[in-house]
């Protein structure tokens, strides 16, 4: 037969109810009306507050020195328990021993080892997950900050936005973990005790703000950053620059992505406000001005809008990217393809180097008399366009002009692609120097220039007029460059595709350039 205490303790786990009983057994009515803790957590002082940190494991750590004594206040919420009874304990009480007050005391430690110390409601202690720890790590001296470095999750802030600062304190061995925050205009931007920062609304458009952080071991050891406070201002009306507007200006999938030029009413106002938006995703997308480039090879037109979202203002631009057109220009040093198909022999290397408008490269030594410095397209994918863009053209040195005595010297495409009705092509013209046509020009470059629509592959023959074939392989094999014994540089200006020869000579006469046929 069960006992009183017993069927109390069935009906109130029946009941959901969990609860802590004494040597009197309470009234069975009190028992199951029992109010139990649905939480604890500690209410520490702002002057250890501020001393914890968050470990690589996620834990809540406060540092203390040897002999160091602290108490951990806490509360239980609901306010109107019915049992609030709690037990202490220490994981480790060799480094850090409680008392049943909350009371700790820093005993051993090295800076590295630790002991959790805990709270929890009396029954309630194991496996309810109702408590609260605190990772105490002890130092047996107090180990200070050297160095203090702030980083900042950007450099401007609108105002009613925030960024993140974080710091990096050097030695990894100092005791304190946490900096104090300040900043150099509160009326500007705010940093809490996390290192939150929110920008505040002032009358400037533009306020810089220093954003400090200060070592709480006393060495006064300080780091900062800079940031900008802006001001929300909403734009009344824009309008895109029609530059880049079809059909008179045709996008290339290799540049991967364009920035349209663009004004606004008023012309201070937040920008990221202005919402832009793509009519055709497959082919292109839209974030801020920039327009980004598929790279999965679907062409044709895309508009791209703008509109103010307080007034409806919008404007739009038209864009075509073009199947087949190749522009390789060397104007964005952050984003280019075609460059040395980094090769190595007999202790060399081929390198190269970027300039505004063109790149130099460095050959390496192919064998004791030869040089060599293939060019590369890096690209995943390359789409030519037989019909659209037949030419297919590159502006360099010839190597033969330099003046380091070579005699000859090969090129040829070495390429793998395939139609987009599954057909493949390999090798395009099949041959060395098997170029239509080499233009020399008036600065001492050439232009080596190929007809797709003429010149066959030496896989799959002439490549169709009516779709892309898609190159996965690319390289303008530059090599037997003879007869030279040391490494030497040469400049590629551009690679590029053109609809007709009339198109490219246009070009070259665009660079103030004239020429004479050699082939």
């Amino acid at each position: 037969m069960m006992t009183k205490i017993n069927k109390i303790l069935g009906v109130a786990l029946l009941a959901g109810v969990l609860f802590s009983c004494g040597e009197n057994d309470a009234p069975i009515e009190e028992l199951l009306s029992a109010k139990c803790p649905a939480k604890i957590e500690f209410q520490l002082p702002d002057n250890l507050q501020q001393l914890i940190y968050t470990d690589a494991t996620g834990a809540q750590v406060l540092p203390l020195i040897k002999g160091e004594r602290i108490s951990l206040p806490y509360i239980m919420t609901p306010d109107d328990i019915t049992f609030s009874d709690v037990i202490w304990s220490s994981s480790n009480p060799e480094i850090a021993s409680v008392d049943d007050q909350g009371n700790v005391e820093a005993l051993s430690g090295d800076g590295i080892g630790y002991s959790i110390v805990q709270v929890a409601p009396v029954g309630m202690f194991s496996g309810s997950g109702v408590n609260c720890n605190l990772k105490i790590r002890v130092s047996n001296t107090l180990i200070k900050a050297q160095s203090v470095s702030v980083s900042v999750s950007g450099t401007e802030v609108y105002a009613g936005e925030t960024l993140q600062a974080s710091v990096s304190i050097l030695p990894e061995d100092a005791t304190y973990r946490t900096v104090r925050w300040t900043s150099s205009n509160e009326a500007a931007a705010t940093v809490d005790a996390n290192g939150l920062i929110t920008g505040q609304k002032t009358s400037a458009m533009r306020t810089p703000v220093t954003i400090t952080a200060t070592t709480l071991d006393g060495s006064n050891v300080i780091g900062s950053a800079e940031i900008v406070v802006l001001q929300i201002i909403q734009p009344q009306s824009v309008t895109i620059d029609q530059s880049f507007a079809a059909p008179n200006y045709y996008c290339a999938i290799n540049e991967k992505y364009l920035e349209l030029p663009y004004t606004t009413v008023p012309a201070e106002c937040t920008k990221s406000l202005i919402e832009w938006t793509s009519s055709d995703e497959s082919i292109a997308t839209v974030s801020g001005g920039v327009v980004t480039f598929n790279q999965s090879g679907n062409f044709g037109d895309v508009t791209i809008k703008a509109r103010c979202p307080e007034t409806g203002n919008e404007t739009s631009i038209k864009l075509n990217l073009a199947a087949g057109l190749i522009r390789e220009t060397y104007h964005n040093p952050n984003q280019y393809s075609w460059y040395n198909a980094k090769q190595s022999g007999n202790g060399t290397s081929s390198s190269h180097v970027w300039h505004d408008g063109y790149i130099t490269i460095t050959t390496y030594t192919q064998n004791a008399t030869n040089q060599r410095a293939d060019i590369r397209c890096w690209d995943a994918h390359t789409w030519f366009h037989a019909g659209n863009y037949p030419i297919f053209a590159f502006r360099m040195d010839d190597v033969k002009d330099l003046g380091h005595g070579i005699t000859s010297r090969n090129i040829n495409i070495d390429a793998v692609g395939k139609s987009a009705s599954g057909a493949d092509y390999k090798a395009i013209a099949n041959g060395n120097n098997k170029y239509l046509h080499d233009y020399k020009c008036s600065d001492g470059s050439h232009v080596f220039i190929y007809d797709l629509s003429e010149q066959a592959c030496g896989t799959g023959g002439l490549m169709p007029t009516n779709e892309t074939v898609d190159f996965t392989t690319l390289q303008i094999k530059h090599a037997d460059m003879r007869t030279v014994d040391h490494q030497f540089n040469y400049n590629l200006y551009w690679v590029q595709t053109f609809k007709n020869m009339a198109e490219l000579d246009a070009y070259v006469k665009s660079e103030g350039l004239t020429w004479e046929v050699i082939k």
